[in-house]
């Protein structure tokens, strides 16, 4: 699962990545500093992983991941190819989920690639770019089947669609295999100053307010004072793992843990997911010699001090393959070799 940070040059996207992977992107006062897409995969902060561990004694804890990237500034006309709007918006179709970045910040040795510091227009300019590219893939299909009685059904739902991006409008109906860009679910979060002096809202979304340079002052605070400041600057006073925590709900992402001699590790996996495709997850032998699958709670884990106790206690269950898998399960799989 991949997280996609996007926006404007400028805007603190870089900086954003390198605090969420601790990596050393290049961050510079000029616009397309990131000319590729850069990559780096985050670690899910886990209580309940940490006391699962510390009952096993485990000498390897491996917390989940999720992956994301720093995707390339985009500018008015990239749809059309101006600065380097083909690959940024290539590289959006690689992600599940987008962080829209904002700038709410006001840095006179930071210039704003259209000089006002405008969010509402801003956040408009970058989705014009997106239902601009998305009508283009739209009005290709068309022209390829719209000669095709067997296609009639198709037709009439991608013109529906292109309706919608004319009016930039999500679209309400989709196509299989058409790569849109306009409807991948997307966070916005605005990038506020240090004093999270600037007010800006934009229409119809939900915001996440953080201050990219007021987490780089506060880095060796305790989390208590970080918490404290952020609240006084009015931010989400969780800040970046509250933010990751978002991403999470967003991609109805649940965890699930194994426990194999001295590794206890998570795996992050979709809400809804079967237990043989978790199975194939941790390795795709397990998948296909599946037989069953012993399950306990986590919480009962934890209660219990161990597995064993656990099972002595009737609180672990057997389950097929169909079993859908609970965030916090324990699984142990059994499988042909």
């Amino acid at each position: 699962m991949k997280v996609g940070i996007i926006g404007l040059p400028n805007v603190g996207k870089s900086s954003l990545f390198n605090f969420l992977t601790r990596g050393q992107v290049q961050v510079a006062k000029f616009p397309f500093t990131t000319i590729d897409r850069n990559v780096g995969m985050v670690t899910i902060s886990d209580k309940r992983l940490e006391q699962i561990a510390e009952i096993t004694q485990a000498s390897k804890v491996r917390f989940a991941c999720i992956e994301y990237v720093d995707i390339a500034g985009l500018i008015k006309g990239a749809s059309q190819g101006d600065g380097l709007g083909n690959k940024f918006l290539a590289h959006i179709r690689d992600v599940d989920l987008m962080i829209h970045v904002l700038r709410c910040f006001a840095d006179p040795d930071i210039p704003h690639i259209d000089s006002q510091i405008l969010p509402q227009r801003d956040y408009e300019i970058v989705r014009a770019e997106l239902y601009l590219s998305d009508l283009g893939v739209v009005e290709r299909r068309i022209d390829k089947i719209k000669k095709k009685a067997e296609c009639r059904e198709e037709l009439k739902n991608l013109l529906m669609i292109k309706d919608a991006l004319s009016k930039g409008q999500v679209p309400e109906t989709t196509v299989r295999d058409l790569p849109l860009l306009s409807t991948k679910q997307e966070l916005i979060v605005l990038n506020l100053d240090e004093d999270g002096r600037f007010e800006a809202d934009i229409k119809g979304f939900d915001i996440y307010r953080l201050s990219v340079k007021l987490e780089e002052d506060i880095s060796d605070f305790t989390e208590e004072e970080k918490q404290t400041l952020r609240k006084d600057a009015g931010l989400n006073p969780t800040g970046f793992a509250g933010l990751m925590r978002l991403c999470m709900e967003k991609l109805s992402i649940i965890i699930f843990y194994t426990i194999k001699g001295c590794e206890t590790r998570a795996w992050p996996i979709k809400k809804g997911t079967r237990v043989l495709n978790a199975a194939g997850k941790i390795h795709s032998d397990m998948k296909e010699g599946f037989i069953k699958a012993e399950v306990l709670e986590g919480k009962d884990f934890i209660a219990c001090g161990g597995f064993s106790p656990a099972q002595q206690a009737g609180l672990t269950k057997i389950e097929g393959k169909e079993y859908i898998v609970k965030d916090g399960d324990i699984i142990l799989i059994k499988f042909r070799k």
